[in-house]
């Protein structure tokens, strides 16, 4: 794996991770978009970053301490270490991966569920992907692959994994 790709993938783990351990499950009802705070407020999958805040600010002052952001860290990692060791396995850390990750898999869901029924039906989960070889085949050759690569340009694409 390329030293970019791998950069990346450790930086999208830690944003997932880290930033949804703060949004907590607060956001399971939330269907708006949020306030600021950059890649996490943006786009169909944003995170509420006031959720996010509300959610680390223990005391409730408006105000973000480190103690606060460590404690709930920490008990995050307490309530998933069944074992009590001080370690996650993966069958642990899948509960805390669960947990943090839920509003996303909430906004997912939501994005999907078209009609707000609270159901995906097959045609909602199709409709992301379909068609998406021949709209995104830059070559048109009837696949996607490298080739297809695109830059930032008049008509919106950026792809590029230069």
């Amino acid at each position: 794996m390329r030293t970019k790709t791998k950069t990346l993938t450790a930086l999208a783990v830690a944003a997932a991770l880290g930033g949804t351990a703060l949004a907590g499950t607060s956001y399971a009802g939330h269907r708006d978009g949020g306030h600021g705070m950059g890649f996490l407020d943006e786009g169909p999958l944003a995170v509420s970053a006031m959720e996010m805040f509300d959610a680390a600010d223990a005391d409730g002052d408006g105000r973000l301490t480190q103690a606060e952001i460590d404690k709930l860290r920490n008990d995050l990692h307490a309530a998933h270490d069944a074992d009590g060791d001080g370690n996650l396995n993966l069958e642990e850390f899948e509960g805390l991966w669960h947990e943090t990750t839920r509003p996303l898999t909430v906004r997912a869901f939501q994005m999907l569920d078209t009609d707000g029924d609270a159901i995906v039906t097959r045609a909602e989960y199709d409709r992301p992907l379909a068609g998406i070889v021949e709209q995104l085949d830059g070559d048109g050759d009837g696949s996607l692959s490298m080739k297809d690569r695109w830059h930032d340009d008049d008509d919106g694409r950026w792809w590029d994994d230069d």
